[in-house]
């Protein structure tokens, strides 16, 4: 009996590591950030583009953030969620001098962010 369990338990010890060594995966109201992304950010005071590997959205920011359009860094952070952008889980896009919260990710089709992007340039 002793040894059953000592066979159980070393089992259980070889899967552990291998599952938490998997990402987790993400909420349902974030995606999984891409390291094969655009961002279109001309006339960015409520809004940009991001096209995230295949995934076209439309990020709106709850209020105006003026300097998306010309800071020279453009980050997104969410709290507890690293590698996902969220449209509840508090998300900010850093940039130089501003905090600008997420407020929605709208999915989009590759042709709409196309014509999105040439409209804002």
């Amino acid at each position: 009996m002793k040894t059953l369990i000592a066979t159980c338990l070393l089992a259980l010890a070889a899967i552990a590591p291998a599952q938490a060594a998997e990402p987790a995966a993400a909420p349902a109201d974030c995606i999984t950030l891409s390291a094969d992304q655009q961002l279109v950010r001309a006339g960015a005071s409520r809004s940009i583009l991001l096209r995230n590997a295949d995934q076209h959205f439309v990020v709106h920011f709850r209020n105006s953030c003026d300097s998306a359009a010309i800071s020279p860094t453009l980050v997104f952070e969410t709290p507890g969620q690293e590698g996902h952008l969220c449209s509840a889980a508090g998300s900010v896009l850093k940039t130089r001098t501003q905090s600008c919260e997420i407020a929605s990710l709208e999915p989009i089709s590759a042709e709409s962010y196309a014509r999105k992007a040439r409209n804002r340039r």
